[in-house]
């Protein structure tokens, strides 16, 4: 089949003089319009939104923990112990106090501390597995170039992993032999793919051990049984509404307390909130963005062990802890 060239001018001149005389119109122009505000459609102006959250919480602020690691980036909880990892180091909380820093070679993106004491260690294209002392047991490199890990969660037997970069959870033995891969868009067992637009893709395991995984670019959960067959998911995509997910990828982190509530935290306008994890009801707003300054995106959430919601802010430096108020009875304000 015979293709068309590109056609060319026939004089150059012809061009170069339409195209200066449009560059001096412009100019000319530029220089003596008066150019409009513009309308209040194109203004950058969030305080619509923010004002969504300025209602009334069950939770209050407390003191935080100061975190002494180069650039905190994620966090665990084992007990009553609290590990901060950032770069080349692990800070180890015993009752919010400092206890012990670990040494790690390279920047910590994502933390799982195991019920045995052992420490899962995600760089962004490799886990180090780390016993109750700090010391180096295995190290996996199941992954690629494109990889980008962003979530480690380990339940019983098996560790799961979350590669933003590749848009799949690897699920794991504690040997490290990869065993099931999932999250890939497949219509014929109604998976509709992980949309992963920024490095954030969470997940967690409850207690009942069910895998939830944010799709982040459908702004929305995944539940998954292990062998990567999906259960059943929400999504909630809303600007103007306080239980929905704004912006191009949310919620960005989860966690779950000892009653099985889901704690989400959303990155631009930060908001901290619960919902009922198997409906994706809203629950309640934990903190709003007033307390978070604008287009920060907080590092990691976890619940400790008193059911305290613990916030990773990386412009403080800090873990910064929100806990229920409690009533004139002196008991924890309970959601309705």
């Amino acid at each position: 089949m015979m293709r068309e060239g590109v056609r060319q001018p026939k004089s150059g001149f012809f061009v170069g003089v339409a195209v200066a005389g449009i560059g001096a119109a412009y100019f000319f122009f530029l220089g003596t319009s008066e150019f409009k505000e513009p309308g209040e459609s194109l203004e950058y102006n969030l305080a619509e939104f923010e004002a969504l959250d300025k209602v009334e919480t069950d939770f209050v602020e407390n003191d935080s923990i100061a975190v002494d690691v180069p650039e905190p980036h994620a966090m665990s909880v084992n007990k009553e112990k609290l590990f901060v990892a950032g770069k080349d180091a692990i800070a180890v909380y015993e009752n919010d106090a400092p206890k012990a820093t670990v040494a790690i070679p390279g920047m910590a993106v994502c933390l799982a501390a195991a019920p045995d004491g052992g420490l899962y260690v995600g760089l962004r294209d490799k886990v180090l597995v780390l016993d109750s002392e700090g010391n180096k047991q295995a190290e996996w490199n199941e992954f690629t170039s494109r990889s980008y890990l962003t979530a480690i969660a380990v339940d019983g037997a098996d560790v799961y992993v979350a590669d933003a970069g590749k848009r799949v959870v690897s699920r794991f033995d504690k040997d490290g032999k990869l065993l099931t891969q999932f999250g890939t868009k497949d219509e014929s067992k109604d998976i509709p793919g992980l949309e992963v637009p920024s490095p954030y893709l969470d997940l967690a395991v409850n207690d009942e051990g069910h895998i939830w995984v944010v799709n982040p670019g459908k702004l929305g959960l995944e539940r998954y049984q292990p062998d990567g067959s999906i259960v059943t998911s929400w999504y909630k995509p809303s600007v103007l509404k306080l239980e929905g997910f704004p912006g191009c990828c949310n919620p960005t982190h989860i966690a779950f307390t000892s009653k099985g509530e889901l704690v989400t935290a959303e990155k631009g306008l930060v908001r901290i909130k619960m919902y009922e994890v198997t409906s994706g009801e809203f629950d309640g707003l934990v903190a709003g963005s007033s307390l978070f300054p604008r287009e920060q995106s907080v590092r990691d959430i976890a619940v400790d062990s008193r059911d305290r919601i613990l916030v990773l802010d990386p412009q403080r430096s800090a873990v910064r802890v929100f806990a229920r108020k409690e009533s004139e009875h002196g008991t924890e304000i309970q959601p309705a």
